[in-house]
Formats: structure tokens, sequence, C-alpha cells
């Protein structure tokens, strides 16, 4: 099991004026010891916030794509085109080749999950603007027994590397199937609301808000346990050999 606290990872700068806390990366071979360096596939996972009153700088992504999630507060999304407005709950896939600037013109920070991926050779964008949505938008799933899953995003929807973005709850004293999962994958599952028990193979740990759990591999399985009296939601994500 892999396990970070977004408060307990360094705080950098993106996009000029977003404060983030990176808390996983791509694995790197030249510094296999780095910590959080976990990915295979994706290249970074971050929360960060951008304070009241405050604009990102403009910024354009040239073969990267990024997936924004806002966990809290609100503002805008302004491109040449476009001024969208952004609650909790919002999505954002950003295309590359879109200059975007995000402005905080509320009272508390707008908090955001980041998700940065790679863009192959010859990959061509299914959207030339940034596609904006909520994820109570998307229809309501069922899995594992007792994971109730909105799909965010999708391959239908462009993304490169990633094959799914999801928020998954689990209603007070639930529990999803064990089931297991090989080494040749990602799949992080990050605290949003709420508060569970997380069985990874021989490991067990009590996921609270902000903190990222990775289950590959998990042999010969895991779990999430909803073990209290309030809803557990979690921000998902997953790329499959």
């Amino acid at each position: 099991m892999d396990k970070r606290h977004w408060l307990d990872c360094p705080a950098t700068l993106t996009h000029g004026n977003i404060i983030q806390r990176v808390i996983f990366t791509k694995g790197d071979p030249e510094n296999p010891c780095r910590e959080g360096a976990i990915l295979r596939f994706i290249d970074s996972f971050a929360r960060g916030y951008l304070e009241p009153g405050v604009s990102s700088t403009p910024h354009v992504n040239q073969g990267l794509q990024e997936i924004f999630f806002v966990a809290g507060g609100s503002g805008k999304l302004a491109t040449a085109n476009l001024e969208q407005p952004l609650a909790e709950g919002d999505a954002i896939l950003m295309p590359p080749g879109v200059e975007h600037t995000f402005v905080n013109d509320g009272q508390v920070p707008l908090e955001l999950l980041i998700l940065v991926e790679s863009t192959p050779r010859g990959f061509r964008p299914k959207q030339k603007k940034p596609l904006v949505r909520n994820y109570r938008e998307s229809a309501l799933g069922q899995g594992h027994w007792a994971y109730l899953v909105h799909q965010i995003f999708g391959k239908d929807d462009g993304l490169a590397q990633l094959h799914v973005v999801l928020l998954v709850r689990i209603e007070p004293l639930q529990t999803g199937d064990i089931h297991g999962h090989g080494p040749d994958m990602d799949e992080v599952w990050y605290t949003w609301k709420g508060q569970g028990i997380h069985v990874v193979s021989q490991e067990v740990c009590v996921q609270t808000p902000g903190t990222a759990v990775s289950v590959s591999a998990s042999d010969p399985g895991h779990s999430l346990i909803n073990h209290t009296e309030e809803p557990l939601q979690l921000f998902y994500f997953a790329h499959y050999a």
C-alpha cells in the first residue's frame, strides 16, 4: 500500500499562483526512492488551492492534458472563448493547446484536485475547448456491492492515459467486496469527504479526508469499508493495462 496525505507533501506553485502539494508522481528510475513516485502511467496527482481574490497566470499545456476537480470553494475558469463559473463538484478536462486562467472571486480558497497526463505522439484532443461537468450530472451506477459511482470522465470524453475518473460514494456502515489488481496499472482512491477503513493486501489504514491510497498492486485484494454514520466520498482515477 502507498498512502500519503496531501498536507504531508511539499508545497510548490503551478499556473503561477496555485499553491499545490503533489501527492503522487510517475516513478523515476533515476531516483527510485523519491517519496510519492509510484505512478506508472499518469504524470502526477496533486491537491492545490487559489487564495480568495487571486487569479492564476494564463497557462497553456503542450504535450500534457490536465483534469481538475473543484474540491471546495468557487470561482471562474477563463479562456479565449469561455468564462465558466465553477462550484464544488465541478470537473474540468483541459486539452493541450488551450490557454486558461482560474479566478477565485469568492471569500474562501478555491480548492482543486489536479491530475496531469502526458499525451502520446499523434494524440488528437476530442475537445478543442475545456469540457466542464459536475459529477452529479452523470448517471449513478453501482459496483463491488456497495460503491455508488458517478463517472466524471472516460475515454469517450478524450482522456489520454487515464481510462476513467470517478466520484465514488459509500453509504454508512457499508463495505465493498474484496477484489485484486495486478502491478501494470494505476488506481488511486482519494478521500474527499468522510472517512473509512481501507484494506489493501495484508495492510489496513483509516482513510481520512485528504488521504490518497494506491492499490496497485493488491494481492489477494483490497476493499473499502465505511465504518461511520456519515457517507464516505472518494475521488478515484485509474489506468488499466
